[in-house]
C-alpha cells in the first residue's frame, strides 16, 4: 500500500509542477472577453458611421431644397432617393423625411408655411408654431427644417441580458437652413 501512495504522490507532484498547458488555460479565460471588445468596438464603429451619413443625409436635403425659391411635392419626394444615396453603402429601409417651411414672424417665433413628409402627408399644419434653436429665431426670416429618422439594426446583440433588449438604435438628424433665392421658399402643393 506504501507503495501506492508514493506512486500517487509522485504523480501529483509531477502535475503540480507541470506548466505546459498555463498558456492555453489563460487564453480560453480571456479570449471571450477580447471578442466581445472586439465585436462591440465594431458595433459602435458602425453605428457612429450610419449617424454620420444620416447627418449628412439632412444637411444635402436641406441645401438642395433651399436652391429654389419654390418647390412641389413631386421635387420633395425626390429627396428621399437623394437621402438614400447619401446613406449608401448603408441600408436606408425605414427612414422617414421631413421636410418644413418655416416663417419666423417679428416676434421670432417660427411658424410653418408649409410641410411634407415621405408619405406624401403633411406632418405639421400650415400655421402651426415650430420650436426653433435661439440662435435661429430672427425676426423676419425664413428657414427650411429638414428632419430625418432612421432606426439602425445593429448587427449582434446579447440575448438573455437581463432587463437590456438593444436591437436597433433610434436615430434623428435636424437640419435648418436659410433660403439662398428671395425671402422664402414656397411649396405650390403641400
Amino acid at each position: 500500500m506504501t507503495g501506492y501512495l508514493d506512486k500517487i504522490n509522485r504523480t501529483v507532484r509531477k502535475l503540480r509542477g507541470d506548466r505546459s498547458g498555463v498558456g492555453a488555460v489563460e487564453f480560453a479565460l480571456i479570449a471571450p472577453v477580447l471578442i466581445i471588445l472586439y465585436m462591440g468596438s465594431l458595433e459602435v464603429s458602425v453605428a457612429m458611421s450610419v449617424n454620420k451619413k444620416l447627418a449628412r443625409a439632412a444637411s444635402t436635403i436641406a441645401d438642395l431644397v433651399t436652391q429654389d425659391s419654390s418647390v412641389d411635392k413631386a421635387f420633395l419626394n425626390s429627396m428621399v432617393n437623394v437621402a438614400e444615396s447619401v446613406m449608401t453603402p448603408f441600408p436606408s429601409d425605414g427612414m422617414k423625411v421631413k421636410i418644413t417651411g418655416i416663417a419666423v414672424n417679428s416676434s421670432g417665433v417660427g411658424k410653418a408655411s408649409w410641410s411634407w413628409q415621405e408619405d406624401g402627408t403633411r406632418p405639421y399644419t400650415n400655421n402651426s408654431t415650430q420650436e426653433l434653436p435661439d440662435e435661429l429665431a430672427i425676426p423676419d426670416t425664413f428657414l427650411v427644417r429638414t428632419e430625418v429618422e432612421f432606426d439602425h439594426k445593429l448587427l449582434l446583440f446579447v440575448p438573455d441580458l437581463p432587463k437590456v433588449d438593444v436591437r436597433t438604435l433610434e436615430m434623428k438628424k435636424v437640419y435648418h437652413l436659410r433660403q439662398r433665392i428671395g425671402d422664402n421658399v414656397t411649396c405650390s402643393n403641400c
